[in-house]
């Protein structure tokens, strides 16, 4: 009778212990990995970002299912690129996983820094189903993950662009932001709040010369039916009469930003909106957080948004991020993508968004719960749809070509020297024209 019983004991244990793992997936995954790729080290090559310490946060776990060993080279996202393509040319074969920024995207996919991922997705041994890549907001999967219709990346920290207002001054002011629509309005309330108090600005964004001034100044250039090249063609537009009204328009509405916009990247528009010294911010909805933490936000608490407002030619958004990417001199290239597998999946999306992570998947910005605590999430939903406007057109709001950092260079001087007043914006944009032509020569 004990005999029976002990047996009985034990295929009670052994049926629990399998009914536990088939209940999840993750561990008979896991267990798959560990016995192909256990005991494998790999490196991964990130900057220094809140979704970089969203892995982090995570990697414990990923070593214990996997047996794989992950090493982290994580440096300032200024110093990213160029390491990635010293290590390239050198053929060191260092890194196996890359974060990638979507404006190097053609770059690395033209030489060969990182391979398509189009393979793995479509193998169901290597992507399970609660990796579901089809949650990822079409906005990002097809704007900051694909080039030359190949999947390169997959989006790890996706951002789109929104207004911040301070509720309290607009009530303070009977100013109504709903009627905030059009891009005309937005100028208007940035005129009414500018030195409506001691030390106000209007607005605060980017002004500084190179990236940030682009960045700033392109939410209103597809709206105002700018381009930098015409739709499906790398013919100039830079000096078209759209163009140069958006970036008109861009230095009319900086006349009512804070002093020295012209030094101003994220990090210093958005402290200034911060410490209260603006009435409206309009820039990265990756930053709301910052905005929100009422450890370092003197306006927590008290913030409403707003999706982009309307152009004379149209509604659109902006979108940026990164991507985790293969790297092509990687020769450990599956237990790579076994990394970002894990990470970016549906599945460990809860927990990755939880510690720290910048949201990229449909099912956590439309999960009640995560509205309730994060209350900007529909603002960034709106966002990402007038950003899929322009994806599904084709378009790219920063083209995704290799030549990208020197046009985007080029003209972030010359907007520049137009904020500043050194020039008009006709002529900037006649001289960006000239120096995309150059850059462009080979096309």
């Amino acid at each position: 009778m004990r005999k029976n019983l002990a047996t009985w004991f034990v295929l009670l244990v052994v049926f629990t212990l399998s009914a536990a793992v088939a209940a999840n997936p993750l561990q008979e995954w896991g267990a798959g990995i560990k016995e192909e790729f256990g005991g494998t080290e790999i490196t991964v090559a990130m900057a220094t970002h809140p979704s970089t310490d969203g892995f982090r946060s995570m990697v414990q776990e990923f070593e214990d299912l996997t047996g794989i060993t992950v090493r982290w080279d994580v440096m300032e996202e200024i110093y990213l690129h160029d390491k990635i393509l010293t290590e390239h040319a050198a053929r060191t074969g260092r890194y196996d996983v890359l974060m990638m920024d979507v404006v190097w995207m053609g770059e690395f996919a033209n030489r060969r820094v990182v391979v398509p991922l189009d393979d793995y997705l479509a193998d169901p041994q290597k992507t399970p189903a609660w990796f579901n890549y089809d949650d990822i907001v079409p906005a990002y999967s097809q704007g900051l993950g694909v080039y030359d219709k190949k999947v390169y990346g997959i989006p790890s920290a996706g951002e789109s662009a929104f207004i911040a207002y301070r509720k309290d001054l607009f009530e303070k002011y009977g100013y109504d932001p709903a009627s905030i629509k059009t891009y005309d309005d937005l100028l208007e309330a940035a005129q009414f709040f500018h030195n409506k108090e001691e030390n106000l600005a209007g607005i605060s964004m980017r002004g500084r010369r190179g990236h940030h001034i682009v960045y700033g100044w392109f939410q209103s250039l597809y709206p105002f039916g700018g381009a930098v090249f015409h739709p499906g063609t790398f013919d100039i537009a830079v000096e078209t009469p759209e163009t140069i009204a958006s970036l008109q328009y861009f230095v009319d509405l900086m006349k009512f930003a804070p002093p020295g916009i012209e030094n101003f990247s994220h990090e210093e528009a958005t402290t200034t909106f911060m410490q209260g010294h603006a009435a409206i911010w309009f820039d990265a909805t990756a930053l709301a957080p910052w905005i929100e933490d009422q450890t370092k936000s003197k306006v927590a608490g008290s913030i409403g948004y707003l999706a982009p407002p309307t152009g004379p030619k149209g509604s659109a958004a902006a979108i940026a991020g990164w991507n985790l990417a293969v790297s092509a001199s990687s020769t450990k290239a599956d237990a790579a993508w076994a990394f970002i597998n894990f990470m970016t999946s549906e599945l460990k999306a809860e927990e990755y968004v939880k510690n720290g992570g910048v949201v990229t998947r449909a099912s956590i910005l439309r999960d009640p719960q995560f509205i309730e605590e994060y209350h900007y999430y529909p603002q960034v939903l709106e966002s990402l749809d007038l950003a899929a406007v322009l994806v599904d057109q084709d378009i790219d709001w920063r083209p995704r070509i290799p030549e990208w950092p020197r046009i985007g260079e080029a003209l972030g001087l010359n907007a520049s020297l137009a904020l500043t007043g050194q020039v008009t914006p006709e002529v900037a944009m006649e001289r960006s024209a000239k120096e995309i032509e150059n850059i462009m020569a080979g096309y």
